[in-house]
């Protein structure tokens, strides 16, 4: 026999959750806000990737006029938005407040000659208030009120907004309850493993032992073993055994999986691009293409669109800005290739409009643009 006795724990989805509910009811619940709930894996993905694609799309500026959409080269808010800030930077920091707060904010610090910003600086969610007062709705800063864009220089662009109100909701205090059960499930697995839930080895007597016994056998095998590696030599009757916990066999690992379902279905994002699997689901490289267009409709577009309209307000009425999505939709080589071709043959596409789209430089070089002080009469 063991002068352990030999614990049989079957940790299961409900356990952990009755767990993670005791441990909530002693400690309180986890405060969760924008810092916490990136430490969450979960949540640090899927902003990790909504923001990182986000802010890599290229910004095409054009206008409308009578003769149809006229491409302009890109002003210069959308080329260094700020000082010492690239716009990759800039429209990370635009996305990440979105996806964290449900605002984002920029306080516009210089304007151009036609009064349209030229650097906007993008703030801190949390040093904007909201106030409601006598039925109007203000914004400040450190106490004081601002006027916001074009009535003023704080430029504000809200996501997810419910009637009635102006500001964006903020997914993270929205899906409050599922982070913080995600933190509270994440601090319990750390103390089971780490605090030694179960003993890490068992060693058997075949005779009755009394406690005062087993507690020198258990002191002698410690002093024998600690600090080498060296092989231990069990005296007659005596039987060592490892215990050991896989996370597979406590659950943890479909709880953690549950948990990183729940903050994608909350983002509009597929569970595999984060990492994780739904039940049931199979992807092959044959429909990742698909995937990817059907990504870009349901999930990416509902944050393009709504950044692009108040991106938009930065720049004259004639002007739209839109982010170019073709790279998310490019196809393998010979998939363009043969498009190409098709393109070509038709009659609808040049040679050098192909090499463009393939970032190749034209064959015929264009003969230059001369300023009107440069033609000879």
């Amino acid at each position: 026999m063991g002068f352990f006795k030999r614990e049989q724990r079957a940790i299961t989805p409900d356990s952990i959750i009755a767990a993670v509910n005791q441990m909530r009811m002693r400690t309180g619940a986890p405060i969760v806000d924008s810092n916490s709930a990136m430490r969450l894996a979960a949540v640090w993905a899927c902003v990790r990737l909504l923001a990182g694609v986000g802010s890599t799309l290229p910004l095409d500026q054009y206008r409308d006029g009578p003769g149809g959409r006229t491409q302009l080269p890109a002003s210069s808010l959308f080329r260094a938005p700020a000082p010492n800030v690239n716009i990759t930077t800039w429209l990370y920091q635009l996305w990440s407040s979105l996806l964290l707060d449900g605002n984002a904010y920029g306080l516009v610090t210089e304007t151009g000659v036609n009064g349209f910003p030229v650097t906007v600086e993008i703030l801190d969610p949390a040093t904007v208030q909201w106030r409601h007062v006598d039925g109007e709705w203000t914004t400040q800063i450190n106490e004081k009120r601002i006027n916001r864009w074009p009535n003023g220089p704080l430029w504000h662009m809200p996501m997810f907004v419910m009637p009635g109100m102006p500001m964006g909701m903020s997914p993270i205090s929205s899906a409050k309850q599922a982070i913080g059960s995600g933190i509270s499930a994440e601090q319990f697995g750390a103390q089971f493993f780490n605090s030694g839930g179960n003993p890490n080895a068992i060693i058997y007597s075949d005779s009755e032992l009394t406690p005062e016994q087993a507690q020198g056998i258990k002191g002698a095998f410690i002093n024998a073993t600690q600090g080498n590696r060296e092989p231990a030599i069990m005296g007659s009757g005596l039987k060592y055994e490892r215990v050991q916990i896989s996370p597979d066999e406590s659950q943890f690992l479909d709880s953690q999986r549950f948990t990183v379902e729940q903050i994608a279905r909350i983002y509009g994002i597929p569970p595999e691009l984060v990492g994780a699997s739904a039940s049931g689901s199979s992807v092959t490289y044959a429909n990742r293409e698909q995937r990817a267009a059907d990504w870009l409709s349901f999930g990416l577009m509902p944050y393009l669109i709504p950044i692009e309209d108040a991106l938009s307000t930065l720049v004259p009425r004639s002007q739209r800005v839109k982010f170019n999505v073709d790279g998310l939709l490019r196809s393998d080589l010979s998939t363009r290739y043969a498009a190409h071709a098709v393109g070509i043959g038709s009659g609808f596409l040049t040679v050098d409009e192909a090499r463009a789209y393939e970032d190749l430089p034209p064959l015929v070089t264009p003969d230059p643009v001369l300023a009107p002080d440069q033609v000879i009469a």
